[in-house]
């Protein structure tokens, strides 16, 4: 191990046992449970009880007391030598007193002989990143999480400092080969971290990545914001395209399924649809043609429609034709619905088509933007009603919409 690995495998084994006290505390508190849920039991048979000498052995400890905890501790292993938590007391002494190897045995045992109790797996990870072993850490780490889940408020941001160490792509990798519980869970608490924890999470993003089916929708929906919360859209791109199907990775253009092809997902750079009061959006068949269309029916009320139906698009500099088909049924509004592309950096409107009312059958319709070289990395395809106040936002009827596509223009056109 290199003397840059070497000190960041310390400084995370500083971080993990900062946190260990709390994890000890805790084992004690779940075994003086048992002594507590019934007083008048325990006291009867405390003083023949391993399991009370082994918790009087901790408080000792505790108390600073090193030779009484030592005294009960093997007090409790003549009264049953497969005590836990006896081992984990001697460990604890053999620590305090420096005796690292002696220590680290009797922890061995202890998890052998115990593999739920978080205190004994937290001594060993720490232990294994003292000696550079991080995936070894880690899977003592997953061994707490599994019988634990309650501490992952504890230990994500321990999981997440060690993903900085070097060679962490590997030893996570190897964790996340196992399906752990926690993986998916921790990782999108890992995207939702500031921008400081951008390393680490590329590291847990490539671990994720080389394990077949490690990855979910859910997995995918966090990394994606993340990166579209930053602007980083290319990257957002790239890794939204990675995540499609191979059936829909096929089917790539400038608009992404502008004849609503396939269910709209919500994330990345697919069709984003959420609820408006006042109206019903859906995917619907095509009533006299084959394919799919987005329908939006307006129910006699306000309608506040601006932007709940949109997709993000990564159109390069230059000039582009958004073009579609619409079908309008008795659409009644004062100022009419119309489809506007607008910069995802910064809100500037680059274009709109003209604004639908009244009824018409399936007809074209199209609209000339041009994209600027700068600051408008990306862009958000939107449908809305043009209304300027609320009184405007009163809306009846139904629009239906398909082949959206956005065709660049040759320079001049």
């Amino acid at each position: 191990m290199s003397r840059a690995a070497a000190i960041a495998a310390r400084s995370a084994a500083a971080l993990l046992i900062a946190a260990l006290l709390g994890w000890r505390l805790l084992g004690l508190t779940l075994s003086m449970q048992r002594l507590h849920a019934d007083p008048a039991a325990a006291h009867a048979w405390a003083a023949q009880s391993a399991a009370a000498a082994a918790d009087w052995a901790q408080q000792r400890f505790d108390a600073g007391d090193t030779a009484a905890a030592s005294r009960l501790a093997r007090a409790a292993l003549v009264a049953s030598p497969l005590s836990a938590d006896a081992y984990r007391v001697l460990a604890e002494v053999a620590l305090r007193r420096g005796a690292s190897a002696s220590a680290e045995a009797r922890l061995r045992i202890a998890a052998r002989l115990d593999p739920r109790d978080a205190a004994t797996q937290a001594w060993l990870a720490a232990a294994a990143l003292r000696d550079g072993h991080l995936e070894a850490a880690l899977w003592h780490l997953d061994a707490i999480l599994r019988v634990h889940p309650t501490l992952a408020a504890r230990l994500y941001p321990q999981l997440l400092a060690l993903a900085r160490v070097p060679g962490a792509a590997l030893a996570y990798r190897a964790v996340f080969a196992a399906h752990p519980p926690w993986g998916g869970d921790f990782f999108r608490w890992a995207c939702v971290q500031p921008a400081t924890a951008d390393a680490p999470v590329r590291v847990l993003f490539a671990a994720l990545r080389a394990v077949p089916d490690a990855l979910h929708a859910a997995d995918w929906s966090a990394y994606l914001d993340r990166l579209i919360g930053q602007r980083r859209w290319l990257p957002a791109y790239m890794a939204w395209v990675e995540s499609l199907p191979p059936a829909q990775q096929q089917h790539l253009d400038n608009i992404f399924d502008g004849d609503f092809q396939y269910p709209p997902s919500g994330r990345g750079f697919d069709w984003r649809i959420s609820y408006v009061p006042g109206a019903e959006i859906a995917v619907v068949p095509r009533a006299t043609a084959s394919g799919n269309a987005l329908q939006v029916r307006f129910l006699d009320q306000r309608a506040p429609l601006a932007g709940q139906v949109a997709q993000l698009l990564v159109l390069a500099p230059g000039r582009y034709r958004v073009s579609g088909q619409a079908r309008l049924h008795g659409l009644r509004n004062d100022r009419g619905l119309q489809w506007v592309l607008s910069c995802a950096d910064n809100g500037r409107q680059l274009g709109a088509s003209a604004r639908m009312r009244g009824s018409l059958p399936w007809h074209d319709f199209a609209f000339d933007v041009e994209v600027p070289a700068q600051g408008c990395g990306a862009q958000w395809l939107s449908l809305r009603l043009a209304w300027r106040i609320p009184a405007e936002q009163w809306a009846d009827g139904r629009a239906e919409f398909t082949d959206l596509r956005a065709m660049r223009l040759a320079p001049g056109r």
